[in-house]
C-alpha cells in the first residue's frame, strides 16, 4: 500500500483526535482546580467528597470512564428529561476523559498549592487584601506555575488516552488505522500502525516544544 495514502486516512482524523484532546484537557483542569479547592476546605465532608471523586477517577481506567459515558450518562439525562440520543459522540467521548482524569488533575493542583508558602496569605492580609484577591493575584498564578510540569504530562496521557475514543464509534486516527487494516485484512496492518505510532510520536514532539516555549517566556519562579 501507497505510503501516501495511509497517511492521508490517518490524518483524516486527526481534527478529531485534537478537538477531543484540547477540550477534554480544559474541562479536566476545571475540575482539577474545584477538587483542589474542595480538597482544601476546613469541614470534612467536603474534603471526604474530594477523597472519593480523586479516589473513583484515578482508581477506574479511562476506557470504562469513555463506556460509562456513552452508553449510561444518556440513561441518567433521561431521568431529568433531558434527550441526549442524538448528542455528537465527541461529548461523550469529552465527558468521559475529562471526569475520568479530573482527579488527576486535582492531585496535581493540590500538590502545587502546598508547595506555595502559606505565609504569603498572612503577608497579603496585613496589608488589606481579601482571601479572593490573595488567590487570583498571587496564589493561584504560583500554583500554575509549580504545576506545569505535570501539566505537561497530564496533556501527553491525555493524548494517548484520547485513541481510546475509538470504541465508542469515534472516526479518530486509531479507528482509521483500524478500519484501514481491516478493508484490506490485515496485510497492511504492520506499516498502517507503525506510521500511526510516528504521527503520535511527532505530535507529543509537537506539544512537548510548545510546553517548554511557554515554560521558558513565562516561568518566573
Amino acid at each position: 500500500m501507497n505510503l501516501f495514502v495511509i497517511i492521508k486516512s490517518l490524518l483524516a482524523g486527526l481534527p478529531n483526535t485534537v478537538l477531543i484532546l484540547v477540550i477534554s484537557f480544559l474541562l479536566s483542569s476545571i475540575i482539577g482546580l474545584l477538587v483542589m479547592w474542595i480538597s482544601l476546605q476546613d469541614d470534612r465532608v467536603s474534603r471526604g467528597v474530594a477523597r472519593l471523586y480523586t479516589g473513583l477517577s484515578r482508581g477506574t481506567p479511562p476506557l470504562l470512564m469513555l463506556l460509562l459515558s456513552y452508553y449510561e450518562l444518556p440513561k441518567l439525562l433521561q431521568f431529568v428529561g433531558i434527550n441526549a440520543q442524538d448528542w455528537s459522540k465527541n461529548l461523550f467521548a469529552i465527558f468521559g476523559l475529562a471526569v475520568g482524569f479530573g482527579g488527576y488533575m486535582g492531585e496535581v493542583f493540590r500538590a502545587a498549592f502546598e508547595s506555595v508558602d502559606q505565609s504569603q496569605f498572612e503577608a497579603a492580609y496585613a496589608v488589606g487584601m481579601q482571601r479572593k484577591d490573595v488567590l487570583k493575584e498571587i496564589i493561584l498564578p504560583q500554583v500554575f506555575q509549580i504545576a506545569l510540569p505535570n501539566i505537561q504530562n497530564m496533556f501527553l496521557d491525555f493524548l494517548k488516552a484520547s485513541s481510546l475514543v475509538y470504541v465508542i464509534g469515534i472516526s479518530d486516527m486509531y479507528r482509521n488505522a483500524t478500519n484501514l487494516a481491516n478493508v484490506h485484512q490485515g496485510v497492511f496492518q504492520l506499516q498502517i500502525f507503525i506510521v500511526l505510532g510516528l504521527i503520535y510520536w511527532l505530535i507529543t514532539i509537537f506539544f512537548e516544544y510548545l510546553f517548554k516555549l511557554y515554560i521558558k517566556k513565562n516561568t518566573y519562579i
